[in-house]
């Protein structure tokens, strides 16, 4: 799961070493242009195009753009990847965007979960339970409708959800079946029926559900 600091030092980082590039610049005797250090150009626009592909999607036109522009140790190549890098650290600073807003969830679910994991270690087993389970609710809704499967909003439930994004192949019969199990504990929960007994279950639900979060928040 990328977090939103992480981004912005990795942007920090690929900007500094694309200046840094630019300081290794020579001319050609053959062809009089100017050109930079190739290998260090190649481990630099790996590094740019995974970190704009993890950070942005391989479709954005972000992404696209660098990849056509920065292709080749050219200086002038560098220069165009550079400012593509500068305008995506925009993009980030000053959102909103679709990309930057699944970071911000991604976080809050994150110390949601936290927040459970704490109510665990208080022995206040149904309290998180119940917020794990709204945590993996709203990131199921979520997820459906990034991929276009019919959500009723405040209607459908997590076993709804389950039925939903397993019949459209989303994952496969054993996260079905761990969500069906997490439904029902958390019924339980809700109904004050937790003991003291189902602790570790319930440490394996947060662990579950964070892995989740992590895999299919988008």
């Amino acid at each position: 799961m990328l977090n939103i600091d992480v981004v912005r030092n990795r942007l920090t980082h690929l900007l500094d070493r694309g200046a840094e590039l630019l300081e290794t610049r020579f001319k050609s005797d053959v062809s009089n242009q100017e050109f930079v250090d190739a290998a260090a150009f190649r481990q630099w626009r790996v590094a740019s195009i995974v970190f704009l592909k993890e950070a942005l999607g391989a479709e954005s036109p972000y992404t696209k753009e660098f990849d056509f522009n920065c292709d080749s140790p050219y200086l002038t190549a560098v220069a165009r990847g550079l400012a593509v890098l500068r305008a995506v650290r925009e993009y980030v600073d000053f959102g909103p965007v679709a990309r930057v807003e699944e970071l911000v969830a991604a976080e809050i679910f994150s110390d949601l979960l936290g927040i459970a994991e704490r109510l665990l270690r208080q022995q206040r087993i149904s309290a998180a339970v119940v917020l794990a389970c709204s945590v993996l609710e709203d990131v199921m809704r979520r997820s459906s409708r990034f991929r276009g499967l019919p959500v009723r909003e405040n209607v459908d439930d997590l076993p709804t959800l389950n039925a939903t994004m397993n019949a459209a192949g989303v994952y496969g019969a054993t996260w079905s079946k761990r969500i069906e199990e997490w439904a029902e504990m958390r019924n339980r929960a809700e109904a004050g029926e937790l003991s003291p007994a189902t602790l570790s279950k319930a440490q394996s639900l947060i662990r579950g559900v964070r892995d989740f979060v992590n895999d299919y928040l988008y």
